[in-house]
């Protein structure tokens, strides 16, 4: 197995883990009132809560993607993989604020 695989499961899986630690962080410091998102005093929708296990499913799946697929196809994923977390980091940093 090539190194740049290993490289890019564990970047994949550093994102995973940090994204758990911030969630960790939020929760352990009584940031976060239950059933609430981002401070919003209204209920959230399940649909949103399903569109935020998808993101946090996201660098799972790259993980085991990384270290079983090869050269273009593996590329090509990884780039649409990393957009759209950055696009929906983005959009989420943008709308907190």
């Amino acid at each position: 197995m090539p190194d740049a695989q290993i490289r890019l499961s564990a970047l994949w899986a550093a994102l995973m883990f940090t994204y758990l630690l911030g969630d960790e962080l939020r929760l352990t410091t009584g940031d976060v009132t239950p059933g609430e998102l981002g401070g919003l005093s209204q209920q959230v929708l399940p649909a949103v809560w399903l569109g935020v296990a998808v993101l946090m499913l996201i660098p799972i799946v790259m993980v085991v993607v990384s270290v079983t697929l090869t050269g273009q196809t593996l590329r090509r994923i990884s780039v649409i993989a990393a957009a759209f977390n950055a696009a929906t980091a983005r959009y989420a940093w943008t709308s907190c604020r």
